[in-house]
């Protein structure tokens, strides 16, 4: 074996061994999007850092440790939407944090209704993927889940779908025993040691509206680079 390879297998080797190191500690580990949740901002199969070396702020996306019956232990990622003491209320699918908007910080996709004319022309504009969340509701009507960006470009706006308030929603209601839904949740205060995440794909995302508060001290890091 020659001097020159010797150097590069030995470099990284150091480099292995260093980025193993960190990432058991947690100082910065890759992890790899396995859902659609937080697109348009965190696409699907996407591959990012996560870091605990920083203090988790609103409008960051950390991974967090989850449980339940059905996929066992698991680490998820969404979008930090509120911390302890604070109050989140949506009102007609809009998230405000201590009654301030904290959407318009920030880009989201939401169900639109439009016609299939509509909905064929944009595919073919914008090239949305047949992977795209869609169902035909009626002989010329779509139910679709848009980028709020393209739907504003398009001017579909107003035909974005929105669970008026007092529609009942079952699973919301048994975690937290009001007959709130997705669009029209809350007033709600975060207790102590808790954290409220939801996912940027508003309409298309198992998040705390359908989970619970999230431990504080399960939160694994904050993402850093995608």
């Amino acid at each position: 074996m020659n001097k020159k390879l010797k150097i590069v297998l030995l470099t990284f080797g150091i480099l292995f061994i260093s980025y193993s190191i960190i990432a058991q500690t947690g100082i910065l580990k890759a992890y790899k999007n396995p859902t659609t949740a937080n697109d348009p901002n965190l696409k699907m199969n996407s591959r990012f850092f996560v870091s605990n070396l920083i203090s988790p702020k609103i409008g960051d996306f950390v991974c967090y440790k989850y449980e339940d019956k059905f996929s066992g232990k698991q680490i998820r990622v969404h979008k930090l939407c509120g911390m302890e003491n604070d109050i989140i209320e949506i009102k007609n699918g809009i998230v405000y944090l201590n009654e301030k908007n904290i959407d318009k910080e920030f880009e989201h996709i939401h169900f639109y209704q439009i016609s299939k004319q509509e909905y064929d022309n944009i595919k073919l504009k914008e090239k949305i993927s047949d992977e795209n969340f869609a169902f035909m509701i009626a002989e010329n009507n779509v139910r679709t889940t848009l980028e709020d960006l393209i739907a504003e470009k398009y001017g579909l706006t107003s035909k974005r779908v929105i669970d008026e308030k007092g529609k009942f929603d079952k699973t919301i209601n048994e975690i937290f025993k009001h007959n709130w839904n997705k669009d029209n949740f809350g007033p709600l205060k975060i207790p102590e040691g808790k954290i409220f995440v939801i996912g940027d794909n508003r309409d298309n995302s198992e998040d705390s509206r359908y989970t619970g508060f999230i431990n504080k001290s399960d939160i694994v890091g904050v993402v850093v680079g995608n």
